[in-house]
This record gives structure tokens, C-alpha cells and sequence, in this order.
């Protein structure tokens, strides 16, 4: 006569059940910081996109970026065309005021409605004069030198030292600890805010915070 098979004492199925629940708290706890290490890579590969867009316009326009201007087309509006027309990458992904829930324009030219904003150029006097131009093969360190970034929602088109905006304009927590940025060069890194500097927009790194 063959023994049956030993059940499971309570003790046993006590113990089995709470290392599942352990595990399930675990991978609930995780689930928030993997979606946000998503979002974060989807939001480089939108500057990436941005910057060749940047990088395309320059070759067209004698190697100029699009310059900080109050009237006319502004940067957004400039570049679309750089983009297949489809404007989706202005958005930061997992933002939930971007203009892909709100339905603005993101290349409206009266407000900034994308989820990013541009270098003013304010250490080489574009504030003060528009027709100032920066050509991208004349920025001595294109790979330090921010070109774009997430902003706070401000709606300004551009990141300007001049009007003291510079404080509370950027979003330097985007992802945690810190944010992505565009460099003039094209390429798109994560800075933790502690590593943030805001010499980091100067064209001109012999010039001061204006």
C-alpha cells in the first residue's frame, strides 16, 4: 500500500504565502521607478530628434541655429519641418500637462506650448539684440554647452539669464534626482541636479551668468 503524499503543514503555507506577498510588494515597488527609467530614455531619444533637427536646420542656414528672436517664426515652429512635420517629440513623455493632453499648438509662435526650452544666447548679447546669431561650428565646446532642456511649464521659448528666469524656469528634477539635456553637438545626457550648473548654457565660457 503506497504512503500518501505529505501535505503542506499550516506553518508551511503561511511561510509560501507571505514570501509571495513579499515578492508582489517588491515588484509594486518597482513598477513607478521602472516607468520613469522608460520615460526618461524616451525622453533622451526625443531630444536626440531634436537635436538632429537643430543640427539640419544649421546645415541649411550657413551652420546658424535658430536664433532667439521675439518676432517670427520661433524655434519650434522652425524645426518641425526637420521633423517629418510631427511635432510629438516636444512633448516629455509621462507629462501629463504637455500639449498632447491639452491639445495646444506646440509650434505656436505667441507661447511656448512643448515641453522644452531653448539657450538665449543671453552671454553673446542675443537678449539684447536679435539679429544675433550663433553658428554651430564656431561654439568652442558644443559637448558642454546646453542647447535645450525640460522646462517648468514657464512657456517661454528660451532660457534667458537676463530676466533672472533662470532660478525656477528649468525642471531640474524631471526624473528623480535630475533631468535630460540637449548639447549642441546633438548628443543628450542625464545630469543629476547636484551636477547642474548653469555655466552650462554660456556659449562664450569666458563670460559671466548675465
Amino acid at each position: 500500500m503506497k504512503k500518501s503524499a505529505r501535505a503542506f503543514t499550516l506553518i508551511e503555507l503561511l511561510t509560501t504565502v507571505a514570501i509571495i506577498a513579499v515578492l508582489a510588494s517588491l515588484v509594486i515597488m518597482m513598477i513607478p521607478k521602472m516607468r520613469e527609467r522608460s520615460q526618461m530614455a524616451a525622453s533622451l531619444s526625443n531630444l536626440r530628434q531634436i537635436g538632429t533637427a537643430f543640427q539640419l536646420y544649421a546645415n541649411d542656414n550657413d551652420f546658424s541655429l535658430p536664433s532667439r528672436v521675439t518676432s517670427g517664426d520661433k524655434w519650434p515652429k522652425l524645426l518641425v519641418d526637420y521633423l517629418g512635420g510631427d511635432p510629438k517629440v516636444y512633448a516629455e513623455p509621462g507629462n501629463t500637462q504637455s500639449f498632447l493632453f491639452t491639445k495646444e499648438d506646440p509650434i505656436s509662435n505667441t507661447r511656448n506650448n512643448t515641453s522644452y526650452i531653448m539657450n538665449g544666447y543671453n552671454d553673446v548679447g542675443a537678449f539684447e539684440d536679435e539679429t544675433v546669431t550663433v553658428k554651430i561650428n564656431t561654439v568652442e565646446q558644443p559637448s558642454k554647452t546646453i542647447l535645450a532642456a525640460t522646462q517648468s511649464g514657464s512657456r517661454n521659448f528660451y532660457m534667458d539669464f537676463a530676466e533672472g528666469n533662470h532660478t525656477d524656469i528649468l525642471d531640474l528634477e524631471a526624473y528623480g534626482n535630475g533631468s535630460n539635456y540637449l548639447f549642441v553637438d546633438g548628443s543628450s545626457r542625464f545630469i543629476k541636479k547636484d551636477d547642474y550648473e548653469h555655466e552650462l548654457w554660456l556659449v562664450d565660457k569666458e563670460s559671466a551668468i548675465p
